[in-house]
C-alpha cells in the first residue's frame, strides 16, 4: 500500500477511535444528569421532528426498534421526553419535556463548540474543495453502511 494512502487511513482510524471514546462516555448538558450519545441523539431528533414515533426515530438513528424502545423508556423514566397520541390516535408520538429541551439546548452549545473548527475550514475552502470533501464523506458513509448491513444486518 502507498505510504500516503496508509497515512490517510491511519488518520481516519484515529478519528474513528476518538469518536468512539466520545460516544461511550456520558456527558452533562445542563441538568446535572449524565446522558449517553444514544440518548442525546434521540433527544435531538425528537426535538427536530415534531410528531415523530418510535419507528421513525429508529430509522433516523439507524438502529432497531427494540434498541430505540429501550432508549425511549429510559428517557421517559427520567422525564426528558413524553409519549402522547397524535392525530392518528393509534400511534404513540414523542416530544421533549421542559427538562428535555434544556438538554437539547446544552447539546446544541456542545455541538457548536465541537464543530467550530469545521465552520472555519468551510469558510476558507473553495467550492471545489467543499465538493471533494462532501463527496468523500458520502462515499465513506455508503461503504461503511454496506459493511454494517452485510455483517450486522442493520
Amino acid at each position: 500500500m502507498d505510504k500516503e494512502l496508509q497515512s490517510i487511513i491511519d488518520i481516519f482510524n484515529r478519528m474513528l477511535h476518538i469518536y468512539s471514546v466520545l460516544d461511550k462516555k456520558p456527558k452533562m448538558y445542563g441538568t446535572g444528569d449524565l446522558l449517553y450519545v444514544s440518548e442525546i441523539h434521540a433527544i435531538h431528533f425528537i426535538r427536530n421532528n415534531p410528531e415523530i414515533n418510535i419507528t421513525q426515530l429508529a430509522e433516523f438513528l439507524g438502529v432497531t426498534k427494540g434498541a430505540i424502545s429501550q432508549t425511549v423508556k429510559r428517557l421517559v423514566s427520567k422525564r426528558y421526553i413524553a409519549k402522547y397520541y397524535g392525530r392518528n390516535k393509534k400511534e404513540v408520538n414523542l416530544r421533549l419535556s421542559d427538562k428535555g429541551f434544556i438538554i437539547y439546548q446544552g447539546y446544541q452549545t456542545f455541538n457548536k463548540e465541537m464543530l467550530l473548527f469545521a465552520e472555519k475550514l468551510y469558510e476558507n475552502a473553495s467550492p471545489e474543495e467543499i465538493g471533494l470533501v462532501k463527496g468523500l464523506f458520502q462515499i465513506i458513509y455508503e461503504n461503511m453502511k454496506k459493511i454494517l448491513d452485510r455483517y450486522y444486518n442493520i
